[in-house]
């Protein structure tokens, strides 16, 4: 492979690679703003500079690709004072708000202010200021802190397929806002704040909720649809605040739909069931198992289980059918119009799918029937769900007379049921999913469950425990 110095550092790289990533590989890390991987290459913030042997002027390094035998210097005095340059530029018209900013803590005009600009500034002259536009339920907008790196362009135009974000005005007066002034369309418009380097676009559902720097991230996978799309949830004090998008070129890229992003909501949500019920009443723990192991207790009662279960949770209720209710059948279920995988396809051309559950390839491949096959009510069913799947699609093809639900609901849903037993959502449990493309990865725990609420083994286990006495409230 060709090789090129970086700092002293010789370093392979493949031909077409730009320098700042050959650098990256090598330990050496060059500020970037406009630079994005998964946008095109505008070199127009000036921030990558770095020197080049037998180049007469600095060269960015984002529109440079490496070449055999190049020798670059990135500390260099040259390298030094332009970086300085641009940040004294960048910070002519910033508010510096940092300490009511939201980006503050992982903002990266903070970290390269620190990192490459000076202690002195020259400019005395008043800041401009901006009126700002409503952009929607999703970004809020504050273009006082824009340095007009374009990336929110670039991505509607590039990723997002719409072109809704441009750049109005020229020079000191250039505003960067959507067409017409009017509110986002996109379907993705959380991820303008995800790219944003400043606090100039950020999550409204975040707004002055948390400082970055308080929350503990979680890597797992988002449940909101058969993609499984590579995120991190973010906590304190066992509240999530905010999911965002982790890298993952074969699946997600970058990227993250608004569905997905801001789904956690039902987990915290006041109306969640988090005691056992008995029609609409408040029960314990053990008049709640009581009360189902007479329900179920030598009957072969129908179990629909919903797609948005781990593999772990839908292999462990298959083995607890077959040895405590053998005859009795499994279905899963999950979104309309999409009982097999077969059926699943993409909502577009970015990353939504139809199924809105992220396990239908798990559910098949453990050799459990869709809800399409089931022609025959029994006089018990017990709907076991994560929370996602569609309860509509269960009950409109139920007919029983004592209906159990196990699992995720909500207080609008109590109605439909004799007995309802609360489970723990995708955040409070570990376990693996299948997405549409056959991959296996891990949800992880990120926050723990409420004290009242039980794992689906927990539930088969005492269902299946000839004691009464559950031992816990």
């Amino acid at each position: 492979m060709p090789k090129c110095t970086i700092d002293g550092k010789e370093v392979e790289f493949t031909p077409g690679e730009n320098l700042i990533t050959v650098a990256k590989r090598a330990g050496v890390e060059i500020p970037v703003f406009c630079y994005h991987p998964g946008l095109t290459v505008v070199a127009q913030c000036r921030m990558c500079y770095v020197e080049i042997e037998k180049m007469p002027k600095l060269q960015t390094a984002c529109s440079t690709n490496a070449g055999e035998g190049m020798v670059v210097k990135t500390q260099s005095d040259p390298v030094v004072k332009g970086r300085a340059g641009t940040m004294e530029f960048l910070l002519l018209n910033h508010p510096l708000d940092c300490p009511i900013c939201d980006k503050s803590g992982e903002c990266d005009l903070q970290d390269n202010s620190y990192g490459y600009g000076s202690a002195n500034m020259r400019h005395s002259e008043e800041r401009r200021t901006y009126v700002d536009v409503d952009m929607g339920p999703v970004i809020e907008k504050n273009m006082n802190r824009c340095i007009h790196c374009t990336r929110c362009i670039r991505f509607g135009e590039e990723v997002a397929g719409i072109h809704e974000m441009v750049a109005i005005k020229r020079g000191n007066n250039i505003d960067i806002t959507t067409i017409d002034g009017d509110p986002l369309k996109t379907l993705y418009a959380g991820n303008y704040a995800d790219i944003c380097p400043t606090g100039s676009l950020t999550l409204r559902d975040f707004r002055f909720r948390k400082r970055a720097w308080m929350l503990k991230k979680t890597p797992t996978v988002c449940e909101g649809c058969s993609k499984g799309c590579n995120m991190e949830v973010q906590q304190e004090g066992n509240i999530i605040y905010r999911c965002v998008p982790r890298e993952n070129l074969e699946i997600n890229k970058y990227w993250m739909c608004d569905e997905g992003r801001m789904n956690y909501h039902y987990t915290q949500d006041g109306n969640r069931i988090l005691a056992p019920r008995s029609k609409s009443n408040a029960i314990s723990w053990d008049e709640a198992i009581e009360a189902l192991k007479e329900k179920i207790t030598g009957k072969k009662p129908t179990f629909l289980a919903g797609s948005d279960l781990t593999q772990e949770e839908l292999k462990t209720l298959s083995e607890y059918i077959n040895a405590y209710h053998s005859g009795s059948h499994l279905y899963h279920f999950g979104t309309e119009g999409v009982f097999t995988a077969s059926q699943d396809a993409p909502l577009d051309k970015i990353l939504r799918m139809k199924s809105k559950t992220s396990n239908l390839m798990g559910a098949e491949k453990l050799g459990i029937k869709p809800i399409s096959e089931f022609s025959s009510s029994s006089d018990t069913v017990i709907i076991v769900r994560g929370g996602r799947a569609d309860l509509k699609v269960a009950l409109s093809r139920v007919k029983a007379k004592n209906l159990i639900g196990v699992g995720v609901f909500l207080e609008n849903e109590v109605e439909n049921f004799d007995l309802i037993l609360p489970g723990t959502a995708f955040t409070e449990k570990d376990g693996t999913i299948v997405n549409h493309q056959g991959r296996e990865q891990k949800i992880k725990r990120a926050i723990l469950p409420k004290s009242t609420v039980k794992t689906l083994s927990e539930v088969l286990m005492l269902a299946a425990n000839k004691k009464t006495k559950v031992g816990a409230a």
